[in-house]
């Protein structure tokens, strides 16, 4: 048994390379379904499965405030404060723990090279028991630590490997942060990345007494491990009626809201952006895959047909199903072989050139690659399409009897025998090719209309620059805005550079600080607004327009009138056609000490998250007059903006030689164009819309080499129809139009099936979707059109063969 079937592989790899035509072909479709989808999903699998590499995941939580006027202002969740973290603690019973953390964190670090800027985090003392994860070498710091803000700090893996040499006396050693001598304590394992992978060092979080009794301090983020058993339900249920009792405590003011508790997973708090992406190019390389075995298994079903006749025999002789199932499997296993290789290896080559493109904020990038699941999940899917398809051969020659055998020609014979099969498998394949190619479409005319989009200031020639202000060598604001104007002089001198300013929060860069905004004598109309400190120049150098009064000057300073600038979108939404400038408005935690701010010019509107989205208003203050830390929660950073000619990047240098004149110990960093900056922010809808469009092609491809194929063995099954119909005067002409006629009907089926699935698919990639709607009729006119030119295209050939056909030599062949 085990020979006959050796004896049977053998005659399946001769069969291999003796119909190359068809080996190719069949690899081909093999090999492009596995390759893609296997990428995929390897990227899905370690986005959605590894991307909290902490023991038991699934009871890991991420903790969030919501409030009902936020939420109105297009604020569904913020971070939470110190007192509610304390009352979580104290009160809840569906936590094992919870770990708070402070993410907005710069550190400058000057020791042994450059001076360097290190993202980090201040956090509390049990984070590590909430994640479950201890330091690799040393200790984590303890709670008495963190009550008297003690100098110590644990640092990364990949920080310790890259600026210490991975060495273990690295523990104990001192390490200069912000011009402050740190101890090094610990150092974590690789795994643990959190908030991300960006963090690269964790110091106490000190919470003074203030801050606790704070109502607006929300400054952190909170995680939390569930006691075994607890829902996520149940622990936001409890969490949001002891986070209620603790807003009893404050008085309500008019818009105040109600509070509440958003308790989610995790790993949904960092995969929740792009799960939604991710479910769509699933659905998209799925479609390519289904396209790929319908395509092989229309191949095998052509070789399955012409084989007919030889396997009708070997019944015939005595050959039992099992026997011809036996030999079919073991023929197709060598077809099986190489294309689970060839898929492998397309998928090895599509990961090397998918992870450089894929957004750097996206979890689990460093565990992609192609496990022993994915691979296992390839491999079966090729042997299992395979053979599937290549059963067809036995199956038919079960139901053929000899006598009707004998009395077809080789030639005619098979011509009913999955005739219709192969007409259903093209039809499946050309539907769910035109669903590929319409969500393609859908999604290339939402990207071209959000390039249009005038995101309210010129980009082009503006170069940025961010910087990390140690507090230590700059204590109070006044200092920070002397050391800010000193740079600021020093760029402007450069040559080139048209002018240059400076902001907290840089547009694009994915942070925000949203405040409610008060307008004088209008309490009843109150708005959320992004808050923007900024220095004279920045206006100017962004390109965004002055619309009434004044810019900010150097006279606006500390002991002067409070002074502000708010956009043209709220100066419309609050007071109309009228002029705003002289009026006042406050913002941020409304007490009796917040200070008015006078308004003294309005300026255009521009976008501060993306392109696609417009959610809110700006107001702008300068950095120069104080305000309070709950409204400058960036305090200690800065982006600074250059306008110049040319290319931004060959301002970089001389840029940055000007900030270490003025202060050899400041690290620069994130340096790229504002250009660079809205690429940044489409990163994850260009790769989607191009992968999709991959799909679209390669789908098309295949469906184009699928209909070629069943179209040319129709015909040649079909030539001695076409040489009688010639010999009795059928012109060349309607030939022709019978082999096209084909083509046409199988293209108006899987049409009509396609543009039905289209409809559903429009609306699942919806949220991707921006000034088009999901059944956009161009857009689907457009993909029939271009699946009808590849119907025609296909049909071509076999068509100019079938009516070059010579009735003489036809028929006397037969």
């Amino acid at each position: 048994m085990i020979g006959q079937l050796w004896q049977d592989f053998r005659y399946g790899v001769r069969v291999l390379v003796r119909h190359r035509g068809f080996t190719v072909a069949a690899v081909f479709s093999l090999a492009l379904g596995i390759g893609l989808s296997t990428a995929i999903y390897s990227v899905t699998y370690s986005v959605l499965l590894h991307a909290i590499p902490f023991p038991e995941p699934e009871r890991l939580v991420s903790l969030w405030l919501t409030n009902s006027a936020a939420a109105a202002a297009n604020v569904p969740r913020f971070n939470t404060n110190a007192g509610n973290w304390i009352d979580w603690r104290s009160q809840s019973g569906s936590f094992e723990d919870i770990a708070l953390t402070r993410a907005v964190s710069n550190f400058n670090l000057t020791v042994d090279g450059p001076p360097q800027r290190v993202q980090g985090g201040r956090t509390t003392w049990n984070l590590p028991e909430v994640l479950s994860v201890q330091p690799m070498l040393g200790r984590m710091f303890t709670q008495e630590e963190a009550r008297r803000d003690a100098r110590v700090v644990v640092i990364s893996f990949g920080l310790w490997q890259r600026r210490f040499g991975g060495t273990s006396d690295v523990v104990g050693r001192p390490i200069q942060l912000n011009d402050e001598s740190f101890d090094v304590i610990g150092v974590m394992p690789s795994t643990f990345q959190y908030p991300s992978r960006d963090f690269e060092l964790w110091t106490p979080l000190f919470i003074t007494p203030e801050e606790i009794r704070s109502q607006y301090a929300f400054n952190y983020r909170a995680v939390g491990r569930l006691k075994p058993g607890v829902t996520i339900e149940q622990a936001q249920s409890e969490t949001t009626a002891i986070t209620r009792h603790w807003a009893q405590q404050f008085p309500a003011g008019p818009n105040a809201g109600q509070y509440g508790v958003l308790v989610e997973s995790l790993l949904d708090s960092r995969v929740g952006q792009f799960r939604s992406v991710l479910y769509i190019l699933l659905c998209s390389v799925g479609c390519l895959l289904l396209i790929g075995c319908i395509n092989l298994g229309g191949l095998l079903v052509v070789r399955a047909s012409s084989r007919a006749r030889e396997f009708a025999i070997r019944a015939a002789l005595g050959a039992s199903p099992a026997r011809l199932y036996g030999q079919t499997l073991a023929e197709t296993l060598p077809l099986s072989f190489v294309g689970s290789v060839a898929g492998i290896v397309l998928a090895r080559w599509l990961l090397k050139l998918l992870l450089p493109l894929l957004p750097s904020q996206l979890p689990g990038l460093e565990t992609i690659g192609l496990n022993s699941a994915v691979l296992f999940f390839a491999v079966a899917v090729s042997f299992g399409i395979v053979w599937l398809a290549g059963m067809l051969p036995a199956v038919l020659a079960s139901r053929i009897q000899l006598a009707t055998m004998t009395k077809q020609s080789g030639r005619t014979f098979g011509s009913g025998s999955g005739g219709l099969t192969r007409n259903v498998l093209v039809v499946a394949q050309l539907a769910t090719t035109l669903v590929l190619v319409i969500a393609g479409g859908l999604l290339v005319r939402s990207l071209v209309t959000i390039l249009r989009v005038n995101p309210g200031f010129s980009p082009s020639g503006v170069l940025t620059l961010q910087l990390a202000l140690t507090r230590s060598k700059y204590p109070t604001d006044s200092q920070v805005t002397e050391y800010y104007r000193r740079i600021i002089s020093r760029v402007r001198s450069i040559a080139g550079v048209r002018d240059a300013g400076m902001i907290n929060i840089l547009p694009f860069s994915e942070l925000r600080t949203v405040y409610p905004v008060e307008v004088a004598g209008k309490t009843d109309q109150g708005a959320a607004a992004d808050g923007r400190s900024v220095m004279p120049g920045y206006f100017s150098t962004m390109g965004i327009p002055l619309i009434r009064g004044r810019d900010f000057s150097e006279q606006d300073r500390e002991g002067t009138t409070p002074v502000g600038i708010i956009d043209e979108q709220l100066a419309i939404k609050i007071f109309g056609e009228n002029n705003p400038v002289g009026e006042r408005f406050r913002f941020g935690v409304m007490t009796a000490t917040t200070p008015w701010l006078e308004i003294i010019g309005v300026v255009g509107h521009i976008r501060n998250d993306s392109l696609d989205s417009d959610p809110r208003p700006q107001v702008y203050w300068p950095e120069s007059q104080p305000a309070s830390d709950a409204n400058r929660p960036y305090k200690d950073r800065a982006v600074l903006v250059v306008a110049g000619g040319g290319r931004p990047v060959s301002l970089a240098s001389a840029v940055v030689e000007q900030i270490q004149i003025e202060n050899p110990d400041q690290p620069v960093y994130d340096v790229r164009s504002m250009e660079d900056w809205l690429d940044k922010s489409l990163q994850s809808r260009n790769l989607v819309t191009g992968l999709v469009m991959l799909f679209g092609c390669s789908s098309l491809l295949l469906a184009f080499l699928g209909l070629y194929g069943v179209l040319s063995y129709g015909a040649l099954l079909r030539m001695r129809e076409f040489a009688i119909r010639t010999a009795l005067g059928a012109k060349p002409e309607a030939i022709r139009r019978l082999v096209l006629g084909h083509a046409i009907r199988l293209w108006v089926l899987g049409s009509g099936i396609g543009l039905c699935v289209a409809w559903v698919a429009g609306r699942a990639v919806g949220s991707l979707l921006y000034g088009v709607g999901s059944s956009d009729p161009l857009t689907m006119a457009a993909a029939l059109i271009l699946l009808l030119g590849s119907a025609m295209i296909a049909g071509l050939g076999p068509a100019r063969k079938a009516e070059r056909v010579d009735p003489a030599v036809t028929l006397r062949s037969e």
